[in-house]
């Protein structure tokens, strides 16, 4: 067996251990202490649960015109205060 050392941008941590626990001949994923990325892939986690729970329940419904409606809100994000 041979053991890998790879140095990756804090923000992408949690995306490249998903994928490497995919490969199937990738043994074991582990980080060295101090590093962040086990609150990246509990925020991705979390984030896929909050899509997950939204499903079927047809939350812009009411939008008839989806163009449109993005236009309003461009609108409204154009305007000096």
């Amino acid at each position: 067996m041979t053991i890998l050392r790879i140095a990756v941008d804090d923000e992408q941590v949690g995306a490249l251990k998903m994928l490497l626990e995919t490969v199937p001949f990738v043994r074991d994923v582990q980080e060295e202490a101090g590093q962040k990325s086990s609150d990246s892939l509990s925020s991705l986690k979390q984030l896929k649960a909050i899509i997950e729970s939204a499903k079927g329940k047809n939350l812009f419904s009411e939008i008839e015109d989806p163009v449109e409606w993005q236009r309003q809100l461009r609108r409204e994000w154009d305007r000096d205060f």
